[in-house]
């Protein structure tokens, strides 16, 4: 979607929810290796989870275009963000610009930010090249319209008197869409700066780019490239400090964060970070402006599914692949329709996937937490237990079946969930009961204001093998309880459906149109869900031990005999607390008379 329209909706979205939280978006370092590729990934996907409106990276003669074009192409098609290509005219040829335009076109890319250079003699007064942006701009509206949405930068130090201001707003009448400023400290030259533009007559959004102060070298280097006025007494400080990464790091959140707040107070709508790739200090500074929560607001869906155009109506998705959205849209890429109002119109239910090979499946979603957080070493499968423990205590960041720290929905129910992780059973999926919550809700809404959200209470595990059967025992007890297990190899498979029904476990309503963004599918669960979930074990678990030790033999042990379960609970109307229901008094009372047992190896 265009950058612009995706600030009209945000604003809209601020009118309706009666408050004026500001928007944000990320600038990354464009990547120069693989292990650089790597390092970035992982900010990405952190920083990610705090919605940001778009993202885009930065272009250096360090890295190539191939390399800014692919990284582009994997966070817009795989990651679901908005991401801005930066198109660098200088150096580029008329003939090798159109050749961009075209693939970025195909990617689904529709945002373009025009870097400003200063053309070399080779390219002055030659055909082959723009002569200035304006021409860029020219030439990307006659040949796309309106497809693209064009963002311009400017330095607020270079425009000084009428003329400056005359020559923009040419500019912006061949068709720019917005501007984005250079990084400043000065906050009263960039209101002079925005009072000037809307005084000659240039309305649209202006957008502040904020460089935090992350580390002394960084910073300088930044600040002297970019020709940035900063005041003379952070000079001083950041000096004092170069040395002191601590205090310096914690010295200029503050300043960022002050900045930020001063220019919010002047109705600054949305800022545009340079993250350096380093997630923690933007973190600090949107948690200082009270935005990390409020972006929850801007979730269309409880997943984050893929920009790609043919996926544009895509709604419903089996709730398998909630914490690992990458792997699904690799095993659909293929597909020419997605599902909008339910999960029959794929092929009545019964869709064709494609495959992961294990060096995908290593490779995607790669778990953020270290062979340390697992434990260099399993004495039995209650050491794998307690790894599943302090991923619910938030003491490792994620499991191979997880991307991220337990969700804010799943706090609800926190406790329920230690609790059966504590009697043996490893938890990979959850979710709490929801009865007509408001859409705005920071931890289970999603689509928007003037919403209600539903939810079935549900959960997904893996059981050792002696105790599977008594559990089914207990619940074939509770009509209300749909369940299916099966085995690495599905072999054998246990579950009350024997019509395979599938069933909503998401839903909302807004304005009498309904949507329902997870299901539970039998076939996707049992034919292709389960070789991804069975497999994690080895690749990303197993693997980082060696062939013939006992932790590996653990591993394997679990891969090769437990079953792997879903429940569904479809007593959602319930208004009692979260933590009681029928599902969690079935369970109270298999524990009880199945307690665990270590089981060593």
């Amino acid at each position: 979607m265009r950058i612009i329209e995706l600030i009209a909706k945000h604003q809209s979205n601020n009118q309706l929810l009666e408050n004026s939280q500001p928007f944000f978006s990320f600038e990354f370092v464009g990547p120069t290796n693989n292990k650089q590729q790597a390092k970035l990934l992982k900010s990405i996907k952190t920083l990610s989870t705090l919605e940001p409106l778009c993202i885009d990276f930065a272009s250096s003669t360090l890295t190539a275009p191939e390399e800014l074009f692919l990284i582009s192409y994997q966070t817009q098609m795989l990651y679901g963000l908005e991401t801005v290509y930066q198109l660098s005219w200088p150096n580029t040829t008329k003939k090798e610009i159109v050749s961009v335009l075209k693939r970025i076109k195909k990617s689904g890319i529709q945002n373009i930010v025009i870097r400003n250079r200063v053309l070399s003699e080779k390219e002055k007064y030659s055909e082959k090249y723009f002569q200035n942006e304006s021409q860029v701009i020219q030439f990307i509206k006659e040949q796309y319209n309106d497809y693209f949405c064009i963002i311009i930068e400017g330095d607020i130090n270079f425009y000084q008197d009428e003329s400056d201001f005359l020559s923009l707003k040419k500019t912006v009448n061949f068709g720019a869409d917005l501007l984005r400023t250079l990084p400043f400290f000065d906050i009263h030259r960039f209101l002079t700066f925005r009072e000037n533009c809307r005084k000659y007559g240039i309305n649209f959004p202006i957008i502040p780019m904020i460089l935090p102060i992350i580390d002394y070298t960084s910073t300088t280097q930044l600040i002297e490239y970019n020709n940035i006025i900063i005041p003379e007494e952070i000079l001083i400080k950041l000096s004092k400090l170069k040395n002191e990464p601590e205090p310096l790091l914690e010295y200029g959140v503050k300043i960022t964060t002050n900045l930020c707040k001063t220019l919010i107070k002047h109705r600054v709508r949305g800022f545009h970070f340079l993250t350096l790739n380093r997630e923690e200090p933007i973190k600090q500074i949107l948690q200082g402006l009270n935005l990390i929560l409020s972006s929850r607001l801007r979730r269309q869906l409880p997943y984050r599914k893929s920009t790609d155009p043919k996926r544009k109506n895509e709604i419903v998705r089996p709730i398998f692949w909630a914490k690992r959205p990458i792997s699904y849209t690799l095993l659909t890429s293929h597909w020419e329709k997605f599902p909008k109002y339910s999960w029959i119109e794929i092929k009545n239910g019964k869709p064709e996937y494609g495959q992961l090979n294990e060096k995908i499946l290593k490779e995607i979603h790669k778990c953020k937490s270290s062979i340390k957080d697992f434990g260099l070493k399993l004495r039995s499968i209650r050491d794998v237990e307690i790894v599943f423990m302090k991923y619910l205590q938030g003491k490792i960041r994620s499991l191979p079946w997880k991307e991220d720290l337990l969700s804010l929905e799943n706090m609800i129910i926190k406790t329920k969930l230690e609790e059966i992780t504590q009697n043996g059973l490893l938890i990979i999926n959850s979710q709490p009961r929801i009865n007509s919550v408001s859409s705005e809700d920071l931890r289970v809404g999603f689509g928007g204001p003037g919403g209600y959200i539903f939810q079935k209470r549900y959960l997904e595990f893996f059981i050792d093998p002696e105790r599977i059967t008594s559990l089914i025992k207990y619940l074939e007890t509770n009509s209300n309880l749909i369940y299916h297990a099966t085995n690495h190899d599905g072999s054998t498979v246990f579950t009350n459906n024997k019509k395979n029904h599938i069933t909503t476990v998401t839903w909302g309503i807004f304005s009498g149109e309904i949507i329902q963004p997870t299901v539970v599918d039998p076939y996707s669960f049992l034919s292709v869900w389960r070789k991804e979930a069975f497999a994690l074990w080895l690749s990303q678990w197993g693997d980082h031990y060696q062939k013939e030790s006992k932790s590996r033999k653990i591993i394997e042990t679990i891969h090769n005999n437990y079953f792997l379960m879903n429940i569904v609970d479809n007593f959602f109307i319930q208004t009692s607390h979260p933590l009681t229901g029928s599902l969690w008094t079935v369970l109270t009372d298999f524990f009880r008379e199945n307690p665990r047992k270590d089981i060593q190896n």
